[in-house]
């Protein structure tokens, strides 16, 4: 391994170590830049030539579609949900832009700029990486994937860079990560699913129509 692999593998372990501890957006903070670094001493970039390919226009499409169908699925059954637990769906960490489009049009814009670095870090850098790394022991490539799905997750969840509960974050961030793998590792797919699902929501709520 020569020098400035070692460098770049230092730096990912040390910022994992360090974005769990801080927790929420400053620990996604230290993931970006720890990452952004790493791949630049790999001579690697966040995008990549399948990103801008004819099949990443049809899983943008697709991603979208899914986080419509998701977020339509939880208004739908958020009553459901009400009756059966006493609880609602939280629907956003910030419940201020409840009947207000200029706040909750702020809070898109950072909703954004959150969801794409979320996904930039957690599915191209960290789902990727530990895919590369348990193919480079052996591994079948379906096995290798699986544990970057999980592998993503689990870290995902502890950071909790967008301010839910761990589990939850947990379990969507699987399923943004199967998205990935199941496009062939097209960012577009992951990043409109979650972006559809996480705006729309704010703007339900602005529109008063969730809790």
């Amino acid at each position: 391994m020569n020098v400035r692999r070692t460098v770049a593998m230092v730096a990912e372990l040390g910022a994992v170590v360090a974005a769990v501890v801080l927790g929420g957006k400053g620990g996604l903070i230290v993931l970006l830049v720890a990452a952004s670094v790493a791949l630049a001493l790999r001579g690697e970039r966040w995008f990549v030539a399948r990103d801008r390919d004819r099949p990443a226009a049809w899983s943008a499409l697709g991603g979208g579609l899914v986080g419509g169908a998701a977020l339509a699925g939880a208004w739908f059954l958020s009553p459901t949900l009400i009756d059966a637990t006493g609880h609602d769906i939280e629907w956003s960490t910030e419940p201020v832009v409840r009947g207000s489009f200029q706040l909750a049009a702020t809070l898109a814009l950072i909703t954004v700029a959150l969801g794409v670095a979320s996904e930039l870090v957690f599915r191209r850098w960290l789902l990727d990486r530990v895919a590369g790394l348990v193919r480079t022991q052996g591994e079948p490539r379906p096995v290798a994937l699986v544990a970057g799905i999980l592998l993503a997750a689990v870290i995902e969840a502890a950071v909790s860079p967008s301010g839910g509960f761990p589990v939850g974050v947990g379990v969507v961030s699987g399923g943004l990560g199967a998205l990935y793998v199941t496009s062939g590792g097209r960012i577009a797919a992951c990043v409109t699913a979650r972006l559809v699902f996480d705006v729309g929501a704010i703007f339900l709520q602005a529109l008063q129509l969730t809790a």
